[in-house]
């Protein structure tokens, strides 16, 4: 396998898969040809560390990156996809921030791993902050540690802000729609008094 795209080459093109919306059409015998060999030159370019498992130097170099530096760079030089930097930057945050039962998911990973195997990231960024010694440190300089990186790109919204911009919208919406609703019946009740 070959590394992820636009990771080891800078300068490569970015491809994108298109969705075609319309309805499936049958390819005539004649030109099917063609896009069976169209299908034996796709290429698919992933991290070479994708899958693999982390190593405490890896993990280190996530915990340790600067906030001046971006997903893409930090995960460019460990050879992993932004999206797997950005999981264990954020499972480092909500750890030091003790937000999302950060710490009561490593808890449940160490009293019985084969059960909570799903919290061993965050076990792993766990051991290596304790070892660094920042849950040693006072809670406003381990504040002032948790905080994302960079974005690749401005629309990039892998640290989770989409879904909290659809919950407030979502939120939002339905508030909107209860203040309607009261402001109808108190207008119908006054109308028929």
């Amino acid at each position: 396998m070959s590394e992820m795209q636009g990771m080891s080459n800078p300068d490569a093109p970015k491809r994108r898969l298109q969705v075609n919306p319309d309805a499936l059409r049958l390819v005539p015998a004649e030109k099917r040809e063609f896009w069976e060999k169209l299908a034996e030159d796709a290429e698919l370019n992933i991290a070479s560390q994708f899958g693999k498992r982390w190593t405490m130097l890896a993990t280190l170099t996530v915990i340790l990156a600067t906030p001046d530096e971006t997903y893409e760079e930090v995960a460019r030089a460990l050879n992993r996809s932004p999206g797997a930097i950005r999981y264990r930057r954020q499972a480092m945050i909500h750890l030091l921030r003790d937000e999302h039962s950060a710490v009561d998911r490593v808890e449940a990973y160490r009293r019985d791993r084969k059960v909570f195997h799903k919290y061993s990231d965050y076990a792993e960024v766990a051991e290596a902050l304790e070892q660094l010694g920042y849950f040693d440190l006072p809670v406003r300089e381990q504040f002032s540690l948790a905080v994302p990186l960079g974005q690749p790109s401005k629309s990039w919204r892998g640290d989770g802000s989409s879904a909290a911009l659809a919950q407030r919208k979502s939120r939002d919406g339905s508030l909107k729609d209860e203040v309607r609703r009261l402001l109808d019946e108190a207008r119908s009740r006054n109308t028929s008094s």
